[in-house]
């Protein structure tokens, strides 16, 4: 086990958020903690937006230093201005961070390795060609000679992170993620805590309670980090009904299950518990959370993302608890902190800044401060003349209140653009077009596989609406609505049940956000509602799969959101304070608190006890190229030695027909080498013929003449030519390279030859007469 490295990487975090702290404290003065949590996030946004600016001109050390330096800058900066940092905030920030850190490192241990399954040999691959690139943008490591299509910028923090602790890529892989992990957790627990001691703020005299703040931020980040879907208790409990029931609710949550018969219900869970299922419950979905990818061992995009999505919404709640006067500092978040972070995200993961816009959006729309104060006199007063002074309680005024906030949310977005613009004139313009389709109403998401995937969040946000209707209205006008709201999803035709179930409570907490009834943890549940809306309606066609990317992608932003409104609320049921005062309120609220725990902790407790009892190595370990040392031994020899060539030489390897098996290009995604052709992938990010054209002419280099074999090695600028495994199950008996003038045999050992091309000397052999 790495302990030494283990320990170097907190130590880089930790000093990187340390680094951050004050320019967190100087956006965020107005929340309680001043930021602390977000400090992670922060300081690894300006580090790797900066390096990746630079990058274009030097990628390496020179990058890396840049952004460093920024770093640096800032810190100072902050700091020269005065910043308070609340020094309990950031202990609790670093000993979350820890926990959740360990935590990770110890799934990691046992499960390191680096598989073609959940799309680890593309975030490797990504990571291992950024490592070895002199500068962006980075070749794409399965079409040798075109740039990447593909968002990076998650897996360029691993890079530059490696960089700085001299760690070689298939271990920083583990050690990043467990990283990630960490900062999300430090900033679910500052969000959750915030909002909570924000909201109580307004009602009581102290502006701070550090045993609520506590609550709130430990109850956000066990949803966030350690919680699942309730479907592995419905699981476990169906199996302890009578007979005479149970068969029936097996039957029903096999219907809602995709990848659970009903007969499999029944059966014990077993010893080698596939715990996939929990993530595969609506029918041609991926339905995760984090704590699925941790176990699975995902730097995904939409993973990597979150820590970051986080941090906009801290920044945006800073801007919600501004006062009026500070219009400096508002605009300054507005307009400079959320774009920029915001921008990076779109190197992370494009999608996020669309989520990043919506809850701009949704903070500008309902922040109590004026929105006319944003904008330069001269227009605030055109637009006055405009629409005059509606006020927000009458339509108009609060229509047009949206509508400005859209507007000011276009422009946000526009800087955002610009802070990642070579992204976005690179991979972005060249990437495949996509369109937006409709979804055929028979294929939207059954009642039963949205409540498996949804049900407690659900439970927590209707049990708040239910109470906040109440204080509004009356107990019998709450309780009738809620009933009348389960009869309409319960009666409405089943094709427009999930519409129901997500717009209703949408639409009632639109409501109660835009009458100051709810507070901020209002946008987070009304973001998280309307993401689940959009994949009921429609989806981005991406490469013919249908609506499986559009899920994922909102899907796991929704987790996040709700997950630290989940801290703020469900405390707040707990309580049971202020005017909802029923008799039983704490008993019944308490109790649903701890089915909702339990239910939810189920799947850790099955998943994560049968991880550790069948461990995949012999003795704990990070190294990533253990599982390529357990299951392709054969090959392992030949990959170190073409990882420790320098440069980015081209390779020829065999395309492979699987994306998700250990013939899926190895030799490129274990190392970074780009090889002419790759995986299937690539015929969705450049075209099929495209892709083919190239697999064709692979398949010649193989099997051709002589003369085509070097004419192909010459137009691809190829290096060297691999003949593993996988090339001789494709191809059959590979004639010796060798015959070629300037190709010879470079390494050799298993079962694994790789002939090495001298480009100035190929040439066929001259024919003999």
């Amino acid at each position: 086990m790495e302990y030494g490295l283990v320990a170097l990487w907190w130590l880089t975090f930790v000093g990187l958020a340390l680094f951050g702290l004050p320019v967190a404290a100087r956006l965020c003065s107005s929340l309680p903690g001043r930021g602390a949590g977000f400090s992670f996030a922060i300081s690894l946004t300006i580090m790797t937006l900066v390096a990746f600016w630079v990058g274009f001109l030097s990628l390496g050390w020179v990058a890396l230093f840049a952004g460093l330096g920024a770093l640096a800058i800032c810190a100072v900066l902050a700091a020269r201005s005065g910043v308070e940092i609340d020094r309990r905030a950031t202990v609790e920030a670093v000993a979350v961070f820890t926990l959740v850190y360990l935590f990770v490192i110890a799934l990691r241990s046992v499960e390191p390795g680096i598989t073609p399954g959940g799309e680890k040999f593309l975030d490797f691959g990504l990571v291992a060609s950024l490592h070895r690139a002199g500068s962006l943008p980075i070749e794409d490591f399965w079409f040798a000679g075109e740039s990447m299509i593909y968002y990076y910028g998650g897996h360029f923090v691993v890079t530059l992170l490696a960089r700085l602790t001299d760690t070689v890529p298939w271990t920083a892989f583990n050690l990043a993620m467990a990283g990630l992990f960490g900062s999300l957790a430090a900033g679910a627990y500052e969000l959750a805590g915030a909002v909570a001691v924000g909201r109580r703020a307004r009602r009581t005299v102290r502006s701070y309670s550090a045993r609520t703040r506590r609550i709130a931020g430990a109850t956000a980040v066990f949803f966030t980090i350690f919680a699942s879907n309730p479907s592995t208790a419905v699981r476990l409990l169906i199996r302890r009904l009578p007979a005479s029931v149970g068969e029936g609710a097996a039957d029903a949550f096999a219907a809602a299950h995709s990848k659970l018969p009903d007969y499999q219900v029944l059966r014990p869970i077993p010893r080698d518990y596939q715990y996939k299922v929990a993530g595969r419950i609506i029918p041609e979905t991926y339905d995760p959370f984090p704590l699925f990818g941790a176990i699975r061992g995902d730097i995904r995009p939409y993973f990597t993302s979150t820590p970051f999505l986080l941090c906009v919404v801290g920044l945006c709640y800073a801007y919600y608890r501004s006062p009026a006067a500070s219009v400096r500092r508002r605009r300054a978040l507005v307009f400079g902190a959320v774009p920029v972070v915001g921008g990076f995200m779109a190197l992370v993961n494009t999608w996020s800044l669309a989520i990043v816009l919506g809850v701009t959006w949704l903070t500008l729309t309902f922040a109590p401060t004026d929105l006319r104060s944003l904008v330069p006199a001269r227009l605030a007063a055109r637009i006055d003349h405009v629409v005059g002074h509606p006020t927000t309680d009458r339509p108009r005024g609060a229509l047009v209140r949206t509508a400005g906030a859209a507007g000011l949310s276009a422009v946000v977005g526009v800087i955002g653009v610009l802070a990642a613009l070579p992204f976005f004139l690179g991979p972005v313009q060249a990437g495949p077009s996509t369109s937006l389709t409709v979804l055929d109403a028979a294929a939207r998401s059954s009642i039963g596989s949205l409540l498996l995937v949804h049900g407690a969040f659900l439970a927590i946000f209707l049990t708040l609406l239910l109470a906040r209707s109440r204080r509004r209205w009356s107990s019998t006008v709450a309780v009738a609505g809620g009933l009348g709201f389960v009869a309409l999803v319960a009666l409405v035709p089943s094709t427009l049940a999930p519409i129901a179930l997500f717009a209703v409570p949408l639409v009632l907490c639109w409501y109660l956000l835009a009458t100051d009834r709810i507070g901020f943890v209002g946008v987070l549940v009304v973001a998280g509602f309307g993401l689940l809306v959009l994949p009921e309606l429609g989806f981005l066609a991406e490469g013919g799969d249908g609506r499986f990317n559009t899920v994922v992608k909102t899907y796991m932003p929704t987790w996040i959101l709700w997950a630290s409104a989940a801290g703020v609320v469900l405390p707040r049921l707990v309580r049971g304070r202020g005017p909802w005062n029923w008799t039983r309120r704490q008993q019944v609220a308490g109790v649903l608190a701890a089915v909702l725990v339990l239910s939810t902790a189920a799947f850790g407790g099955v998943a994560v006890q049968r991880h550790f009892a069948d461990p995949n190595v012999e003795e704990p370990t990070l190294d990533g190229l253990a599982a390529a040392e357990e299951n392709v031994p054969g090959q392992v020899a030949a990959i170190r030695w073409l990882d420790n060539r320098s440069g980015r030489p081209a390779i020829v390897s065999a395309p492979s027909r699987y994306v998700y098996r250990w013939s899926a290009s190895p030799a490129a995604s274990l190392t970074g080498v780009p090889t002419v052709v790759g995986v299937s992938h690539e015929a969705q990010y450049r075209g099929r013929q495209t892709y083919l054209d190239r697999v064709y002419a692979v398949n010649t280099i193989y099997l051709g003449s002589a003369e085509r074999r070097a004419a192909l090695l010459e137009r691809y600028d190829a290096r060297y030519v691999y003949v593993g495994p996988t090339e001789r199950d494709r191809y059959g008996d590979i004639r010796p390279f060798s015959e070629l003038q300037g190709v010879t045999v470079a390494f050799a050992a298993d079962n694994v030859t790789i002939y090495a091309v001298d480009q100035e000397r190929l040439e066929a052999p001259p024919e003999e007469t």
